[in-house]
């Protein structure tokens, strides 16, 4: 097959594409939504020094100050909610990784896995994600699109292969939707680097093929109406170093290039003044104080745990679920005298931070509480415990956590607990519809996206979301800033196993009557208060 006839299709197909959505125009003055996700980037990461790029949009437009990220602080989590508008419990999706029975019996399936993705649709009717995404309402309004992501979680924002074709492709970990688009871009980049080279787990050249691939290929033909680009930096780096380091530090930098890359393409096509970019992640990050084996915990005290089974799972044992900041508690047949055992010995523990179940056992707070109430949610999740203190080593940051799981060795990095270092996470946004110099400090969500992102391009929709349009940061916006509640949540036992009490606290903001949760951790409450 002669890959560069390929491309000129390709190429020729976009620009039609381009041509009749440039007729599409939305309420806002934007034609074209950018939206970039730095994975795992800490707020308190964006400064000159390491992202010049990044530092120099959010003068120019505005900082979210008090964004959020969806619990659990974890990617598929969010990917998810920022790809739907949804809280995990609303968007289906609430770990990395769930045991869902009806696709995988004997172990947990990883949720941005294709195999489970597409037999999970299969088994449920398109439902593997419980709320249609961005792409799909953006496409149904008349709008093209495009989704390029160096890690596996791109797929999930447009995962289908029915009725695609090769302008309005999906690019996942150097896989494609069409698998035309990927040949062509092999042809010109080849094959998308390793995760892994000898420094580590850097992901920066994974991230520059990828970011290539949308400006020099998949633009070629013409900026569609909405666009993500999805790097894998500073994640990945940080995973193996924690946040601060030296590694860490390279690679908020190598994220900051392909910012940097993107914004140069749009002028080069003086496309600048007409595209609302927004930078978001999808969660913070903590360092790992230790790994903790909740594993043999549990098992030495008298439940029959598993993460994987040879056969059929039976009534009251636990499919034990890792997600490094947090753990989900499966108990098989939702058998209640095992899930309030279960409770009351996490209660006594010094590991546990805040707990969740269905019904808000003692001591607990519903999984509603914390969004997580999906119809495949676990009986029980737990936050692992942090604090605020800062790690001693060299470019340290605040926030420490302990970690599910014994593999996890001090020093390196992780998330997904109720950490206010890993919920406090990224938006910038600048463009033709947002206001310059803002920062703004009312609390937002990555739930709060795709509404927002629907209101610039002027796409209605019937689907119900959790989200809402950040008005205050419109540039048409003459409005007070909304205004802001806040509340601690507790929780408490007195009947805690081993004679203990036990409490719990929530710290959550609203704004219109959309939660967002601040921190969570076990005791009375924010700094022990």
């Amino acid at each position: 097959m002669d890959f560069m006839r390929i491309w000129f299709q390709l190429a020729a197909v976009m620009l039609v594409g381009a041509i009749v959505g440039a007729d599409a125009r939305g309420e806002g003055k934007a034609k074209h939504v950018l939206l970039v996700v730095m994975d795992g980037l800490r707020r308190d990461s964006v400064v000159e020094a390491d992202m010049p790029n990044l530092s120099k949009l959010a003068k120019s437009g505005t900082f979210f100050a008090a964004h959020h990220s969806a619990y659990v602080t974890s990617t598929e989590v969010n990917g998810a909610s920022l790809a739907t508008g949804m809280r995990p419990g609303g968007s289906g999706v609430v770990g990395n990784r769930e045991y869902r029975p009806d696709v995988e019996l004997l172990q947990s399936v990883d949720t941005q896995g294709e195999w489970a993705a597409w037999e999970g649709d299969r088994v449920s009717g398109g439902k593997w994600l419980a709320a249609r995404t961005l792409p799909q309402i953006v496409r149904a309004g008349g709008g093209r699109t495009i989704i390029a992501g160096t890690k596996p979680v791109a797929m999930l924002w447009d995962r289908s292969w029915e009725g695609r074709t090769v302008e309005q492709p999906t690019v996942y970990g150097g896989e494609a939707i069409p698998g035309a688009v990927k040949d062509g871009l092999v042809q010109s980049f080849g094959p998308i680097p390793p995760s892994k080279d000898n420094r580590f787990f850097t992901n920066g050249p994974a991230d520059r093929w990828t970011t290539r691939a949308l400006t020099e290929k998949l633009w070629s033909g013409g900026v569609p109406e909405f666009t993500v680009l999805w790097l894998s930096e500073p994640d990945a780096s940080q995973h193996g170093v924690g946040p601060g380091a030296k590694l860490a530090r390279e690679a908020l930098k190598s994220a900051d290039d392909c910012l940097g890359q993107a914004l140069a393409a749009l002028e080069q096509m003086k496309l600048r003044d007409q595209t609302d970019v927004m930078v978001v992640s999808d969660h913070g990050f903590s360092t790992v104080a230790a790994g903790v084996d909740v594993f043999d915990d549990l098992g030495r005290h008298g439940f029959d745990v598993g993460g994987m089974y040879l056969d059929k799972p039976t009534k009251g044992s636990v499919m034990m679920v890792g997600l490094g900041g947090s753990v989900a508690f499966y108990v098989i047949g939702h058998d209640a005298e095992t899930t309030a055992r279960l409770v009351k010995h996490l209660q006594t523990t010094s590991y546990a931070g805040v707990l969740f179940t269905r019904e808000g056992l003692e001591g607990t707070f519903k999984l509603a509480d914390g969004g997580i109430d999906s119809a495949n949610a676990p009986d029980v999740m737990m936050s692992m415990r942090w604090t605020s203190e800062t790690p001693r080593r060299d470019g340290g940051m605040p926030g420490v956590l302990l970690a599910a799981d014994k593999g996890y060795r001090p020093g390196v990095g992780s998330h997904g607990s109720l950490s206010r270092f890993e919920l406090a996470n990224t938006l910038v946004a600048a463009g033709p519809d947002f206001k310059s110099g803002l920062r703004s400090e009312t609390p937002s969500g990555n739930f709060d996206i795709a509404p927002t992102v629907l209101s610039i391009l002027g796409i209605k929709t019937d689907q119900p979301m959790d989200g809402r349009v950040l008005s205050e940061a419109m540039a048409d916006s003459k409005g007070e800033a909304p205004k802001v509640t806040s509340q601690v949540m507790q929780a408490k036992s007195e009947t805690a196993a081993a004679g203990r009490a036990w409490q719990q606290y929530l710290k959550v903001s609203t704004v219109e009557g959309r939660r967002y949760y601040d921190e969570g951790n076990a005791g009375a409450g924010p700094e022990g208060k």
